[in-house]
C-alpha cells in the first residue's frame, strides 16, 4: 500500500514531466492544423517519434533509462510541393535528462509511408517553436539560443520561411529579433 505522500509524488512527478515536455516541444502534441483549418486526422495516425528518431541522430544511452524517450507533435499540414497531396510537418528534438535540444521541423510527404523531404530550422538552435502553411511556404517562428547566450536562455526571436524548389526546400527569408 502507498502512502498519501507516496501517491501525491508520482502525480507530480508526471506532472512536471508532462509540462516539461510540453516547453522543450514548444506546445505539446497537438492535432495538426492545415490550410484550410481543417485537421488532418491521417496524419495524427502515424507514430510519428518513430518517424523522425533516426532522422534526429540522437546519442543513445546505454542502457536506455527511462527519460530517453522521443517525442513528436504534428505541427502542420499542407500541400507543400504542388502536388495536389499534402505534406506534414513534424517538430521534435533528442531527449536529454538535464536541458532541452534543438527543435528542428522534419517534412514528410504521405502519411500511410511517410517519405523525408527535408529538415528546416536547422541553423539554429530553436528552444521553441511554432509552424504554419501559408501560401505553399512553411513559416517556423520561435525563440532561438544565439551564440552569445547562455543555453538556458534564448535572446533572439527568428522567423525563417521555406519554399519547396521541386527537390528541397530552400530557405526564402529570414528575420532575427533581439529579445530585451
Amino acid at each position: 500500500m502507498t502512502s498519501s505522500t507516496e501517491h501525491i509524488g508520482r502525480r507530480f512527478g508526471a506532472w512536471a514531466g508532462a509540462a516539461a515536455l510540453t516547453m522543450v516541444l514548444g506546445g505539446g502534441v497537438a492535432n495538426a492544423a492545415t490550410t484550410d483549418g481543417v485537421t488532418a486526422p491521417a496524419a495524427t495516425r502515424v507514430d510519428w517519434a518513430s518517424v523522425v528518431e533516426p532522422m534526429l541522430n540522437c546519442p543513445k544511452p546505454k542502457p536506455k533509462p527511462a527519460w530517453y524517450v522521443v517525442r513528436a507533435r504534428v505541427a502542420a499540414v499542407g500541400d507543400l510541393t504542388r502536388d495536389r497531396r499534402r505534406e506534414t510537418v513534424v517538430v521534435s528534438s533528442c531527449p536529454s535528462p538535464t536541458s532541452s535540444n534543438p527543435l528542428v521541423a522534419f517534412v514528410y510527404d504521405g502519411v500511410s509511408k511517410p517519405h523525408l523531404l527535408g529538415q528546416l530550422g536547422k541553423n539554429r538552435y530553436f528552444k521553441s517553436m511554432k509552424v504554419s502553411i501559408r501560401g505553399g511556404l512553411v513559416h517556423l517562428r520561435g525563440k532561438v539560443i544565439s551564440d552569445r547566450s547562455p543555453r538556458c536562455c534564448p535572446d533572439l526571436v527568428v522567423s525563417q520561411t521555406y519554399r519547396w524548389d521541386g527537390t528541397k526546400f530552400r530557405r526564402t527569408a529570414e528575420k532575427a529579433t533581439r529579445i530585451s
